[in-house]
């Protein structure tokens, strides 16, 4: 296939994925993530909906995967660049690696730890510090190897575009590197989480009921 209609099919597939994530993100993994501010009615969803849950989180699985796909199908066309090129590729698989561990653990463990929350008061530490962890792989350093790598391919690839397609690609390359910051700069404020400072650890099971 020729390499460019190979980088438009990986763009349009990525975008693809992405959207279907979107929507299971606004559907479905937003009841169980902290965009749901009801941390009993989040710990129930979760526990009684797990399968639900796993489906959900396997499309942004898929979109980490085409962004991979994409990075691989920009290095072949722009081949001449070389080097570069493939640093980029490699930090995006370093990325990808992050990006799954990460989902791995809110598909497999947050369900069950959940169900221990909801079963006992000690549970509910290890359910925010696994669910930090995992906010950690993917908001801070799987998405900044992503920026990385895009800032990386902007650049090797300047000459290939307009003017404003790489100040555009720097510009969401400073804005991601922003929400990266943010992810790392919002678990430090979160120190209390492993222990029983953790608003609602010693009410959650009085609200249950």
């Amino acid at each position: 296939m020729n390499p460019w209609r190979r980088l438009s099919r990986a763009a349009f597939i990525a975008l693809s994925l992405h959207l279907v994530a979107g929507l299971a993100m606004a559907l479905v993994l937003r009841r169980g993530l902290e965009t749901n501010t009801d941390l009993p009615e989040r710990l129930r969803f979760l526990a009684e909906h797990a399968g639900l849950w796993r489906g959900a989180w396997l499309t942004w699985s898929l979109a980490a995967l085409s962004i991979l796909y994409f990075y691989g199908a920009f290095a072949r066309a722009h081949a001449p660049e070389g080097a570069l090129v493939r640093l980029a590729v490699g930090l995006g698989a370093a990325g990808v690696v992050a990006d799954l561990s990460a989902e791995a653990i809110e598909m497999i463990s947050l369900p069950k730890l959940a169900a221990h929350a909801l079963a006992a008061p000690e549970g509910l530490p290890p359910f925010l510090s696994t669910h930090r962890l995992a906010v950690l792989l993917t908001g801070f350093l799987a998405n900044g190897l992503y920026t990385a790598a895009a800032i990386v391919l902007c650049g090797s690839a300047r000459r290939a575009y307009p003017r404003w397609t790489l100040a555009a690609g720097l510009g969401v390359g400073a804005s991601a590197t922003w929400l990266s910051i943010a992810a790392l700069l919002d678990s430090r404020a979160r120190p209390d989480e492993d222990g029983c400072d953790q608003p609602g650890t010693g009410s959650i099971h009085h609200r249950l009921q």
